[in-house]
């Protein structure tokens, strides 16, 4: 019995030290390794999982993001990244070489060979899923005293949104072969929308959540590559 009990005592603190941690430390905590001694850097084009054709631009949009923040706060660094649907200078190598995008993800060399076209020594690849939304409506109705008429306070409901970006990165050393690095990157946003009980629902508009989805993305992963330079959220 004293055993079982102690045993409990134990599971219980090493529970409390992780949630003390923070969720943050505990998944995904595999810090990336110091990258100031590369020169060179290819963001290849990222694969969609499970593409439904809704979202063909965000690849680009993605590489972009990402690789426009950090030429400007890494200008002693040579970036090589798609930017648009015309200026596609790592897809258009891609193709030109005879690459399969999914392979750029499972195998190394095939990843290795994009990079050596530019003559980099680190390339960036990845997987993405497309957006997720979810949509709470309470229906409990709030009252906001400093908004009042003849009727009393006004009436409100509540919709909460979420948008969220999920993938799966890695970052090779061109001149070693070595995934010095692997692991997930995400982003999400929250909305909270409130319209009176006498006007029609408001919500945010898809476009509008996949547009700030994007850029937050970019932003977690600058941090992601640079954290002793840039702050993860």
């Amino acid at each position: 019995m004293l055993k079982k009990l102690l045993a409990m005592l134990f599971a219980f603190a090493f529970v409390i030290s992780i949630i003390g941690c923070g969720a943050k430390n505990v998944i995904g905590s595999k810090p990336v390794p110091p990258l100031e001694g590369y020169s060179k850097i290819v963001i290849a084009p990222i694969d969609v999982k499970k593409p439904s054709g809704k979202y063909e631009e965000l690849p680009t949009m993605i590489s972009y993001g990402a690789g426009n923040k950090l030429s400007i706060k890494f200008k002693e660094k040579t970036w090589y990244y798609d930017q648009s649907r015309d200026v596609k200078p790592v897809t258009n190598k891609m193709n030109e070489l005879g690459l399969n995008k999914k392979e750029l993800f499972t195998k190394p060399e095939t990843a290795i060979k994009l990079a050596k076209a530019f003559d980099a020594d680190l390339i960036i690849v990845g997987v993405i899923e497309e957006p997720s939304f979810t949509i709470e409506r309470s229906g409990k109705v709030e009252y906001d005293m400093k908004d009042s008429g003849p009727t009393g306070a006004a009436r409100y409901y509540n919709v909460g949104q979420t948008v969220i970006l999920r993938s799966k990165l890695k970052i090779i050393d061109v001149n070693s072969g070595n995934v010095i690095w692997q692991g997930d990157l995400k982003a999400f946003k929250r909305y909270n929308t409130k319209y009176r009980t006498d006007q029609a629902e408001k919500l945010v508009r898809e476009d509008t959540m996949v547009a700030d989805i994007r850029k937050e993305y970019a932003d977690n992963f600058v941090a992601k590559l640079y954290p002793e330079r840039i702050p993860e959220k």
